[in-house]
């Protein structure tokens, strides 16, 4: 996966968690303003809501956060895995350099 992907998955929770958070906002001014019970009664419900609301945003969070961890740890592991690989691609060019070098010398002293 690149680096855009990853930006991509990151842009895209938090643009989720925008929305949730907006829509939020205007579902709670949306029953403030049509309410038709008492204010002791949609206080309540409001109450609850806000709740249900921010245990779905804590959610989503969390989520979020599992995602970044996850992205991160492969993202690790692949620059391990590629600096693994340039380590062994220098190591078997040291190798050749230093064969071609000494085949090099021992023509020169014949």
């Amino acid at each position: 996966m690149e680096d855009g992907d990853y930006r991509s998955e990151y842009s895209d929770a938090l643009s989720f968690l925008a929305g949730l958070t907006l829509g939020a906002l205007i579902g709670t001014g949306a029953a403030l303003l049509l309410a038709p019970q008492s204010g002791e009664r949609t206080r309540r419900q409001l109450a609850r809501r806000a709740e249900d609301l921010t245990d779905d945003a804590r959610d989503a969070l969390d989520d979020v956060r599992d995602d970044a961890r996850r992205l991160a740890s492969r993202t690790r592991k692949d620059v391990r895995r590629r600096a693994e690989d340039v380590r062994r691609r220098a190591d078997r060019t040291g190798d050749r350099l230093s064969e071609a070098v000494e085949k090099g010398r021992e023509r020169i002293r014949r």
